[in-house]
């Protein structure tokens, strides 16, 4: 766990050099716009675009420590829905724009949630959105990846990349109606929250953007499970 004299000044509008983010910086992935059959690269190569969609900037090991399956789909379709290309210079490099992302997910997770299984479920299990998650998590991909330097390495990268592959395949009803409870027990995201923010970026949310947040009606508080991690490690 992260001491709290090590982390950066959360009003820092520049990462960290303590953090690892520039590992896990967005990239370039092959979109598809429509279902899988339309999405064979042999039949129509116009059915893809490029984009960088939004990943919290998020460690592979990082994206694996996420248990509950409904945040895992929730985050990776919020993720889809910002095109990192189209963003202003500097956004990314900005610690107060990612504060206002992970709340807007908050925000986004808890209104899905409150939505009704079966129909949560199907929307994940289209073929629209299996063609786009896969494109998002390709194996090959982690081939590249700059820091697996060893055969261990690469080979624990490839395993964390399968199971999540993996998890679309295996929602159901039961597990999303459990996984939609715990969430909204825990009145927020489980593990992409301020302490999974702390982790990334190696400070607190920006408090300026906070206010901002705030006033806009935007900023309720943070998870149950943040909140106690700050009662018992003051």
């Amino acid at each position: 766990m992260m001491e709290t004299t090590k982390l950066a000044s959360a009003y820092s509008r520049i990462i960290s050099g303590n953090s690892n983010i520039w590992e896990a910086f967005p990239e370039e992935k092959k979109v598809c716009e429509f279902s899988e059959p339309l999405c064979n690269s042999v039949i129509k190569v116009r059915n893809y675009y490029i984009a960088r969609p939004y990943n919290f900037l998020m460690s592979l090991d990082q994206w694996s420590s996420i248990t509950n399956k409904i945040e895992l789909l929730t985050a990776i379709r919020f993720g889809m829905e910002w095109d990192t290309n189209n963003l202003p210079e500097g956004y990314l490099s900005d610690p107060a724009f990612h504060t206002q992302m992970y709340i807007k997910f908050h925000n986004y997770l808890m209104k899905n949630v409150m939505r009704e299984a079966p129909k949560i479920v199907a929307e994940f299990q289209k073929a629209v959105f299996k063609a786009r998650f896969l494109t998002t998590f390709t194996i090959d991909e982690v081939k590249d990846i700059p820091y697996l330097n060893t055969q261990d390495q690469l080979k624990s990268a490839l395993i964390k990349a399968k199971k999540l592959q993996n998890q679309i395949d295996k929602i159901n009803i039961v597990d999303a109606t459990r996984d939609m409870f715990l969430i909204q027990n825990n009145k927020g995201p489980i593990t992409i929250n301020k302490n999974m923010f702390i982790d990334v970026f190696k400070q607190d949310f920006n408090p300026n953007m906070i206010q901002i947040l705030k006033s806009q009606g935007l900023y309720l508080g943070d998870p149950v499970n943040v909140m106690y991690k700050k009662i018992n490690n003051p």
